[in-house]
């Protein structure tokens, strides 16, 4: 079981680095282009808010895709295609934006939690765009999928609470 796992975690490994990658790549950058441009919606909210930028996208992708590629190379049979780190790396992402769109119209502000949406929702959205362009992966059950969300949820807010003793996160969730 643990060698499924593992093997599990290197699977959506491109997601997670995606998901993290954008707060610590616009630190570095040190811009921040936001996605919405400042736009508003039927409810007079912003669409996305300051916190989903260009430059977090780029780098969630990039990050994420890299981090794939680097895996498939050394551990043939993790990926079922050189494209598919980069699938879940960008459905990392939308679903990272779909998370903040979706706060934005519950009236939540920047950095405030939404559980269960901010730590499964770039999950969620990583492995519909694989099965979408793959199918699903071969060790796709019930209980795999239940043990990696609750994994992802444990590693979720740990890395968050790390980012936030970094002073990369203005708050710790």
């Amino acid at each position: 079981m643990l060698e499924k796992l593992a093997q599990i975690l290197l699977f959506i490994l491109p997601a997670y680095c995606a998901n993290g990658a954008p707060v610590v790549g616009v630190r570095l950058i040190g811009r921040s282009t936001p996605l919405d441009r400042g736009a508003r919606v039927w409810d007079g909210r912003r669409i996305l808010g300051d916190g989903k930028t260009l430059e977090g996208l780029l780098m969630g992708v990039a990050m994420g895709t890299i981090a794939g590629l680097i895996i498939h190379s050394f551990i043939p049979g993790i990926y079922r295609s050189s494209l598919e780190p980069f699938m879940l790396s960008v459905g990392a992402m939308a679903g990272d934006i779909f998370g903040s769109f979706v706060k934005r119209r519950l009236g939540l502000e920047r950095g405030r939690p939404a559980p269960g949406l901010d730590q499964l929702g770039f999950l969620a959205f990583a492995l519909l765009f694989s099965i979408f362009t793959f199918g699903p992966p071969r060790w796709l059950d019930a209980l795999t999928l239940i043990l990696l969300v609750a994994v992802t949820a444990i590693l979720h807010i740990g890395t968050n609470y790390l980012a936030y003793l970094l002073k990369l996160k203005a708050e710790p969730y």
